[in-house]
This record gives structure tokens, C-alpha cells and sequence, in this order.
């Protein structure tokens, strides 16, 4: 019965909803949505430095941490080679959006992967959410390297499973591979082999054959970057991205509190609809170890938090406090209900303590945005999280309609505030 009525009564239209999604992708092409309000002016601020490129290759190459970007140099490049085959800007940019379809499609598939019992139908409405993004929407629309660095990285991801799922040393190699494409197009994805590497040295012990290839690849495929970086001195990444802040200040780490406050703040955002349908299950938040250490977490930060807000970022939670109260006060409630949230989940698993910290590492900047986030904790959710999910709750209207709204709003929310500028 249950089966009839997933196939009757939705998924049979799940392709042309998929096709409806596409639609509205093409619209905002076409009208130039800018829903994160910072992807319009990043890609012409890049696209001076792709046209220089597709002038004078090696120049630009040898000065590319003049240029004030502290954005890989590999999408550009990318992007100066079509200016070199004078290619418009409009047939650019639309092939870039074709080619980031492939994130929804391969989230789908690991998706198909993990969760191999249960109907692929179900996938669909997961996926819808990534068009829901407006990151996604964003960068697809204006091209930038976060969004092809997540896209290999879900093929990281994707690989990472199938080795799980046949042991099969092949799917180790391309999982290496396609998680340092990733970091060559973003950086910051590059911490996340520390979580796969972890895992095969279980599997196959610290000393054998393949760890040793593991390791020998990682390292001929991190040699570019080390004699790009190091050698010629084009070290990029320590151009700040914070609006006015002072040349001479830390632009890693600055604090630490700042960034696990912020994280938490974004993950309980990101997590918070599938635990009101109940999709996403948190066993007993108000044990007496997790408020204990919740309160712990807490108070360290507070006392050491001093994020700023002029130099814009912080995340939905920390900028609706500012904006509405004029202080942080709103922010730090979030942030503690966040924490209690989140570390009844976190600490059932090293791994999940492990996957909290690479994200505190994949964004050592002094800001943090909303868009380094987004979609990419909803696929770590469904992926690579060891979280308890109840997926066939999915189906159940009420259940998926608070997290598609839920969805929906942020991302009209988003063009409300960002509405189109241009």
C-alpha cells in the first residue's frame, strides 16, 4: 500500500517538478538573481582577472596575489580560456550553470548509495532542496570557484561511498582525486581528506600497500599548490575578504570563538526543519552531560566572542540580531540552544566531533558567510553525519512541506533583501 501510493500520488511527476526547478534557474539567469548579494560583484571583480589571463597568461599567473582575490586561480583560468576562444560572457556563464547541475545529481546518487534500502524516489524531494539554495542559485548563476569545489567534493563524497559499499581500493583512488580537484578549485575543502584518509587507515591499517599510495598520491597531487603557494610566493589565500579591515590584521583564526559560536548558529539553522519533521531524530538534548557541556562551550565563547559586525557576514542568526536588537544578545540564545542541540548528536560519534571540526577549518577566514555553508551541510547531513534520520517521514506531506517551506522562505527572504542588484 505504502508503495502505491509513493508512486501514484507524487513521484511520477518528480521529472516534471525537476524540469519546473530548471525553469526557474533559467529565469533567474536570465533576470540575474543575486540571492547571497555578494556572487554579482565577485564575478565581475574575477572576471577582470580572467580577461587579463586570456591576455597574458604567465603575467597574470606569476601576479595573480595582486589582483586582491583570494579566490583559486583554476575556475578563472578556466573562464580567461573561454575569453581566449572569444566566447560571450552570456554562453560563459550558461555553461557554467549546465555544468553545476551536476551537484544535485550527484547528491542524488550518493544519496541512492547510503540509503540503498530504501525507495530512490524518496531522493528526489532531498534534492529539490539543493535548487531551493541560494548559494546554488547564486553561483551557478554567477561563476565562482566555492560552487565547483563543493561540486567535486560531492563526487569525493560519492566515491568515498562506494568504497564502503564494495571495499573496492579504485573508489580510494578516486576519491583522492576528485577531493583535491575540489581543493584546487576551493581551497578550504582541502581539509576534508583528513576525514577520509582517517577512515581507509582503519580499514586498511596504518602500514599497508594502500595507505602508502593514499599518501604518495595526495602528495603528488598537492605539489602544484605547495610550489605555486610557496615557490613562486602567490600566496592568495591571505587576502582578506572582510569589508574594511585593517591590512595588518589576522586574517586565520582570529578567534576561534567567533567561529565555533557562528558554526553551531548555522548548523542548528541548517538541521532545525528536518528535526521539526522529524526526519532528523536528536535524542534527549537535556541530559545532564550535554547541558554540562553545552554550558561549557558557551560561556568560553561568549566571553571571548567579539565578531564585528561592520565587516558584514556572521551567518542568518547573528545578522538578524544586529539588524532587529541592534546587539548580539538574540544571537548568543540561538547559539546556546544551538550548541544543546547539536552536541547531542555531535558526541555520539569521533566521527561527527571530527566532520565539526573540519568545518571550523574549512573556513579559517576572520568572516564567515552564510554561502560557505550552504548547501554544503545539507549534503554532509545526508552523507558522510553518522545522524539518526528516519528518511521515510520524507513522504509524509506534512513532514516535507515544513522543510521545503522552511527552505523556500530563506531563499525568498534572500532575494527580498538582495533583490536583484545590478
Amino acid at each position: 500500500m505504502f508503495k502505491k501510493i509513493l508512486h501514484n500520488n507524487f513521484f511520477k511527476k518528480e521529472i516534471v517538478i525537476l524540469f519546473f526547478f530548471y525553469l526557474t534557474l533559467i529565469v533567474s539567469f536570465i533576470f540575474g538573481e543575486n540571492s547571497t548579494g555578494g556572487a554579482l560583484l565577485d564575478y565581475r571583480n574575477q572576471k577582470e582577472v580572467s580577461e587579463q589571463f586570456s591576455l597574458n597568461f604567465f603575467n597574470t599567473l606569476n601576479e595573480y596575489d595582486n589582483f586582491g582575490t583570494r579566490h583559486s586561480p583554476v575556475l578563472i583560468i578556466i573562464l580567461g580560456l573561454f575569453e581566449k576562444l572569444d566566447f560571450s560572457d552570456y554562453i560563459i556563464r550558461l555553461i557554467h550553470l549546465h555544468f553545476c547541475l551536476l551537484l544535485p545529481f550527484f547528491f542524488y546518487k550518493c544519496l541512492e548509495i547510503r540509503f540503498s534500502k530504501i525507495d530512490k524516489n524518496i531522493f528526489f524531494l532531498l534534492t529539490f532542496l539543493i535548487f531551493l539554495s541560494p548559494t546554488f542559485r547564486s553561483l551557478a548563476i554567477w561563476p565562482d570557484s566555492r560552487l565547483i569545489g563543493l561540486l567535486f567534493f560531492t563526487l569525493g563524497i560519492f566515491f568515498y561511498l562506494k568504497f564502503l559499499d564494495k571495499k573496492d581500493f579504485n573508489y580510494v583512488i578516486l576519491n583522492t582525486l576528485f577531493v583535491a580537484c575540489s581543493a584546487y578549485f576551493s581551497p578550504n575543502f582541502s581539509v576534508f581528506s583528513i576525514y577520509f584518509i582517517i577512515n581507509f587507515i582503519i580499514y586498511y591499517q596504518f602500514k599497508s600497500k594502500e595507505i602508502f599510495l593514499t599518501f604518495l598520491l595526495n602528495s603528488i597531487l598537492a605539489l602544484p599548490a605547495f610550489y605555486f603557494i610557496f615557490y613562486m610566493e602567490v600566496n592568495f589565500l591571505s587576502i582578506s575578504g572582510a569589508v574594511g579591515i585593517d591590512a595588518n590584521e589576522k586574517n586565520f583564526f582570529n578567534n576561534i570563538s567567533n567561529d565555533i559560536l557562528i558554526t553551531f548558529s548555522l548548523i542548528f539553522f541548517y538541521i532545525l526543519p528536518f528535526i521539526l519533521a522529524k526526519i532528523i531524530y536528536i535524542k534527549n538534548p537535556l541530559n545532564i552531560k550535554n547541558v554540562i557541556i553545552s554550558i561549557l562551550i558557551f560561556s568560553i565563547c561568549v566571553i571571548n566572542f567579539n565578531y564585528n559586525v561592520t565587516y558584514t557576514g556572521g551567518g542568518i542568526f547573528f545578522r538578524f540580531s544586529n539588524i532587529i536588537f541592534d546587539n548580539n544578545y538574540f544571537f548568543y540564545i540561538i547559539s546556546f540552544i544551538s550548541i544543546l542541540t547539536c552536541c547531542s548528536f555531535l558526541t555520539n560519534s569521533k566521527f561527527n566531533i571530527l566532520i565539526f571540526f573540519l568545518i571550523l577549518l574549512n573556513n579559517p577566514q576572520y568572516t564567515i558567510y552564510h554561502k560557505y555553508f550552504d548547501p554544503l551541510l545539507l549534503i554532509l547531513f545526508f552523507t558522510i553525519f553518522d545522524i539518526k534520520l528516519q528518511m521515510n517521514k520524507i513522504i509524509l506531506n506534512k513532514n516535507y512541506l515544513i522543510v521545503f517551506f522552511y527552505f523556500l522562505s530563506f531563499l525568498i527572504m534572500s532575494n527580498f533583501k538582495y533583490l536583484w542588484k545590478i
